[in-house]
Formats: structure tokens, C-alpha cells, sequence
């Protein structure tokens, strides 16, 4: 079951839920879904699907923690809370979390929630083994089990049985579809949980396994726009293009888009990337600051966000840079260098992020209590954010200079230049792919 409502920027596809139904299909078990993202009356599909399915067990796959989007920050714990509260009134069935929102805090999702079990980390090996022993009536001792991204069945074996989940909507509502063609994220992000949730080590899928997916999704369901989900596409950029090759080889007519990082941005890369039908690329920078680059480690300068940038122009591929405002040790004169430098790239969007939200068991959650007297073990569900006091202090003004002289950069938590009903008008109307990149053409 997939509980996510959240449409803002766009309703995702249960991706992680269709890998997790093909593993339960391939080891025999009989599998339905239920997706709430666009039911109308929750309390009767859920009664509705539990019935026709009568469930032995049901796995409830939670994505997401927050909208992760200061001061506007909606934590979604009440819903979830309700989800279980309705699937125990209906069913007597062994209720099992998952998800990359519960894999980052286990512990306080199962305290929240009272489910049975709760599968962390990759479920196509472990989620299966578990409702394999619970039909056989082999109890584990364990309510928590991880599961190790390096010990767990090989998901590149694994096709991603979309057919449970409603396409043509996500298509019409969504605008796209997603695809992943790795796993694991080696970077040291301070703030980030990716690792956590996916382990440091690359997993890669063959390319042409990846291409031949892409083609029967066209081929069945005339979807043509693509996100690629990998935390980076672009890295290791030998891969990447052979990602590319495939689908060049493939002559598919797609569109797609993917998260990207400045040093992976070659210019070999970037042509074979708009032969293969990228229309655009995500930087998550989070500065154009050397010294704020470094505390946040990212790994590259100002320099390398500017060349590809450059690069990114230069091959007629948009760009959207994302950055923070309030990393640790900023203040307002810092913001606005990190502004000003914004403004001379020319990035076609630039999505700004007030303050960085806080995930326990990371670098910033102990520099959020040795700079802010946050407690780090208090942090839970319930989101909490680092914003440096400096810019705290001068965020009023930050915002209004934003609203007033930059129409395309978005400030989410703030909503400034992003709005849910224009956005729903535009997929109403047809448009299709990344909403930003319909934003440069207006």
C-alpha cells in the first residue's frame, strides 16, 4: 500500500513499492496494491481493497517524513497514523513498514505507528523473506529488521512491475515517470540520508537493461518523459554514458530529466545526454560559496558549478540549480554573495531552500547541537531545521527581495513562484515533464 499523497511539485510513482511487488511475484506470493495518492474517501478504498484482497499481510510503504519545506512544513505522521488506525479496523493482517522515510528513524516510526514489523532499507530480499516465513508461521524475534544494501537480492535483476499502479494517472497528474539505473550514493553530504537509505557503494543495472525497460514502458503505455531517480545520474560519468549510448542506440523519442552534479558535467557527456533525449538536469549545489561548499562537503567549487552551468547551456540541456539559504556559518552578506552569484550564472530556474532540514544521525544534526543547542537525540519525526542566526535574522528580507526581483527562482517553504493550483492547471493542459522547465518559457 502506498500511503503518499503529497502533489507538490508532482505525485510520484510508487516506484520502490513495483520493484518490492515483482520480488513478492517472482517467490510465488499473490500480490495486490492500493494506492491513496488520488482517492477521494480513504476509510472506503481502504475497506474496499481489503476486502476483495483479504490480506495475510500488508505492506505499508512510507516515502516520506515531511515536505521538507521551512516554515511551511507539513509532517505527515497524522495521516500515516490514520492509514494504520483504518487498515486495523478492516483487517487483522500483519502490518509491515517500509519506505525510505521509515528506513531513516525505524525506531520512532514503530513507536508512532504500533505496527508489527517494520522492514529497513531495501526490501526486495528481506520484505520477502519475511512474509515468506509468516506463511509459514516462523515468527521473528526481531520487530525491526535491516536490511543490507550489500547482502540484499541483487535489484538490477528485478523489473519494476508498474501494471499495480494507475500510469495514465501519475502520467496526466504527474507529468512523468521514473526510472532508476543505480543505487547508492558515495558523497558525504552533511545533511543527507541517501546513504542511509541506498549505502554508499554504486549498484549499477546494465544499460541496455535499463534501455529495454524504457522501451516497453513507450511501447505499452505511450509515456514519454522520464525522470531518472538516481541520487546522481551524471556519476561516474563512464557510466552515465552508457546509459546514454543505449538509448541513443535505442532511437526512442523520449524526454527526461535526472539529479546531476557539477564535476560529472563533461561536455562528452552533455552531448550524448541531449542525443538521448535529456531535456534538462537537477544541481543540488546548495552553495556558490567555496568556504560553505567545504562545511557542507561537497566535494567540488565554485569554479566546477560554473562550468557546468556553462556546459549545460552550451548543449542546449535547461539547468535548475538548488541552494540553501542558512547553512551553517552564513549570514546575510554571505546570502547575498551566494545571490549575486545566482544571478550571474543565469541558471534557467534556481530553487532556493530556506534553512536544511535536520535527519538524526548526521553531521549537521551535531552541529545543529553544538551551534543551536538542538539535542540531536531529540530529533525525530516532527521536522526541525538549521537556519544559521544570521540568516534567521535578515529572512524577511531575503524573501521579499526574492518575491520582488527574481520571477524564476522558487522559494517552496514560502511559496514564491510555485503554486499547487497553477501547476495543476498546467498538467490539466497537457504539459508534460519537469513543471520548471515550463516555468522558463513564461
Amino acid at each position: 500500500m502506498s500511503p503518499n499523497r503529497e502533489r507538490l511539485p508532482d505525485p510520484v510513482f510508487p516506484l520502490g513499492l513495483s520493484y518490492i511487488a515483482s520480488a513478492l511475484k517472482r517467490d510465488g506470493h499473490d500480490v495486490t496494491s492500493l494506492d491513496l495518492c488520488f482517492e477521494d474517501n480513504i476509510d472506503e478504498a481502504i475497506r474496499l481493497s481489503v476486502e476483495r484482497a483479504m490480506p495475510g499481510v500488508v505492506g505499508l510503504s512510507l516515502r516520506n517524513i515531511d515536505n521538507v519545506s521551512y516554515p511551511r512544513s507539513i509532517c505527515y505522521i497524522d495521516h500515516y497514523k490514520n492509514v494504520v488506525k483504518l487498515i486495523r479496523k478492516y483487517t487483522d493482517a500483519v502490518i509491515v513498514l517500509g519506505g525510505a522515510g521509515l528506513t531513516i528513524m525505524p525506531g520512532a516510526f514503530m513507536d508512532a505507528l504500533n505496527a508489527d514489523y517494520a522492514v529497513a532499507g531495501e526490501g526486495e530480499s528481506v520484505f520477502c523473506k519475511l512474509v515468506g516465513n509468516l506463511e509459514q508461521r516462523v515468527i521473528p524475534e526481531e520487530k525491526i529488521i535491516k536490511a543490507d544494501a550489500a547482502q540484499s537480492r541483487d535489484w538490477t535483476e528485478i523489473i519494476p512491475d508498474r501494471s499495480l499502479f494507475d500510469i495514465e494517472k501519475y502520467y496526466e497528474h504527474g507529468g512523468m515517470l521514473n526510472i532508476q539505473t543505480k543505487r547508492g550514493c558515495p558523497f558525504r553530504c552533511i545533511y543527507c540520508s541517501y546513504p542511509l537509505i541506498e549505502g554508499r557503494k554504486f549498484r549499477m543495472r546494465t544499460p541496455a537493461d535499463v534501455a529495454d525497460e524504457l522501451k516497453e514502458i513507450v511501447k505499452n503505455t505511450g509515456v514519454r518523459h522520464f525522470f531518472i531517480v538516481d541520487s546522481i545520474f551524471n556519476y561516474p560519468v563512464e557510466f552515465a554514458e552508457r546509459i546514454c549510448d543505449a538509448l541513443i542506440e535505442r532511437n526512442l523519442d523520449i524526454s527526461w530529466t535526472c539529479y546531476g552534479t557539477p564535476p560529472g558535467m563533461t561536455d562528452r557527456l552533455a552531448e550524448k545526454m541531449k542525443r538521448a533525449g535529456c531535456t534538462s538536469i537537477e544541481f543540488g549545489i546548495d552553495s556558490l560559496i567555496d568556504e560553505y561548499l567545504d562545511v557542507l562537503k561537497k566535494g567540488y567549487n565554485y569554479q566546477s558549478i560554473r562550468q557546468a552551468s556553462e556546459i549545460c547551456t552550451k548543449h542546449g540541456i535547461k539547468h535548475c540549480l538548488f541552494i540553501f539559504v542558512g547553512a551553517p556559518g552564513e549570514t546575510a552578506d554571505t546570502a547575498k554573495m551566494n545571490f549575486d552569484r545566482l544571478d550571474a550564472l543565469g541558471a534557467d530556474v534556481s530553487m532556493i531552500m530556506a534553512g536544511i532540514r535536520i535527519f538524526p544521525n548526521t553531521v549537521l544534526a551535531d552541529i545543529a547541537q553544538e551551534e543551536l543547542g538542538i539535542d540531536k537525540h531529540s530529533i525525530s519525526i516532527k521536522p526541525v531545521y538549521y537556519i544559521s542566526p544570521g540568516v534567521m535574522k535578515a529572512m524577511d528580507s531575503i524573501v521579499e527581495d526574492i518575491k520582488k526581483n527574481h520571477p524564476k527562482w522558487i522559494l517552496p517553504g514560502f511559496e514564491i513562484n510555485i503554486d499547487e493550483r497553477l501547476q495543476a492547471l498546467l498538467r490539466k493542459a497537457g504539459i508534460r515533464g519537469s513543471l520548471w522547465e515550463e516555468l522558463t518559457k513564461r
